[in-house]
């Protein structure tokens, strides 16, 4: 039980002061545990309260676990009797919060694993779940996939919820280096202030505790059957990006090469191999940098160069140049832009493949 194992803590405190007899009585007044050891057993009329004997009821979230029973011949008996009880109460309240929170990230594992089995898909009791924990179905949610090469406190993770802005968290310790996060957003929020919003929660969980990681953040979804696909942008973001320590890294901001992974590289290769011998002489890191860089900012000059932290005429330059060489029309044409993004892509993938040497 655990209210004995607490009430033990106490006996040892109090068997430092040899004053008093402190004991906890059951509801019918039986000692169930004692400092000392022969009254265990004795029952006691909890209503003879008197000098020497003090019973105060214990009472916790209209819960009874009880009484307490201190005796000592002391005329502070009464506030000593009355700190003890404060104290036991604070404890038990503690460890009642503790295991509540376990269960909850019990059901927590629970949900996921079911909401991650996209084969057997049991939407009726992941429904069962969500009452029992007490979340809105009807939130959107995104997935957060965060890695920590050092393990996870397992303590700091199951007290998540106690976070005020993680009422509607549904998350599970994947293993020790991963923990996967369903974050509700609010309704209200403005796609241009997302962003925002998870940089400041990512902040919120690094002051909570969970430093030195790093935070992969999927797509938005608000249906229950999609949070998978959220999860598999993470894993894809985790594969395919070179992602660093506490800095978040969006799926929404790799789209198009996320898009372009998906055509067979065969097709790839056969409509660029053109542009490969011509890009000899020319930074691909730069050049795919460059690419990406624009892509985000929807191909606005002013904002890529200021994020590269270079000149706009610089990069102008650069365009020029890219323009000249591959003999398409950048600044001016749709068909531009997506045709520098499939050939940045496109030799990004040639030299990886020959530093890892694999035939090109």
């Amino acid at each position: 039980m655990m209210l004995v194992e607490i009430f033990k803590e106490f006996i040892n405190v109090v068997k430092e002061n040899q004053k008093y007899i402190i004991g906890l009585l059951n509801q019918d007044g039986y000692v169930i545990s004692c400092s000392k050891e022969e009254y265990i057993g004795y029952k006691f009329d909890i209503k003879d309260c008197h000098a020497d004997n003090m019973f105060y009821e214990i009472r916790v979230r209209n819960q009874d676990y009880g009484y307490i029973w201190v005796s000592g011949d002391d005329e502070n008996l009464k506030m000593i009797s009355s700190l003890l009880l404060d104290s036991l109460k604070t404890r038990l309240m503690y460890e009642i919060n503790t295991s509540s929170l376990k269960q909850k990230v019990t059901k927590d594992d629970e949900l996921i694993k079911y909401l991650l089995n996209a084969e057997h898909f049991d939407l009726n009791h992941i429904l069962d779940l969500i009452n029992q924990l007490g979340v809105d179905k009807n939130k959107t949610r995104v997935a957060i996939y965060i890695v920590n090469n050092e393990g996870f406190n397992a303590e700091e993770i199951v007290r998540l919820k106690l976070k005020p802005d993680s009422k509607e968290l549904i998350y599970s310790l994947l293993d020790n280096n991963s923990l996967l996060l369903f974050k509700d957003i609010p309704d209200d929020l403005e796609n241009t202030g997302i962003k925002r919003y998870f940089r400041k929660y990512i902040r919120s969980l690094q002051d909570w505790g969970l430093q030195s990681c790093s935070y992969l953040i999927g797509s938005m979804q608000n249906k229950l059957k999609q949070y998978i696909i959220s999860y598999q942008n993470c894993l894809w973001l985790k594969n395919n990006v070179q992602f660093s320590i506490d800095e978040p890294l969006f799926f929404m901001d790799y789209l198009f090469e996320y898009f372009a992974s998906k055509v067979p590289s065969d097709d790839v290769r056969n409509i660029f191999d053109f542009y490969k011998d011509r890009s000899k002489g020319i930074d691909i890191d730069e050049l795919t940098t460059i690419a990406n860089q624009l892509f985000i900012n929807d191909y606005n000059i002013t904002q890529t160069a200021e994020d590269l932290y270079l000149h706009k005429n610089t990069l102008i330059y650069k365009l020029k140049k890219y323009e000249e060489i591959f003999n398409i029309d950048i600044r001016g044409s749709f068909q531009g832009k997506v045709l520098l993004a499939l050939i940045a892509s496109t030799l990004s993938e040639y030299q990886r493949q020959k530093q890892v040497g694999e035939k090109v």
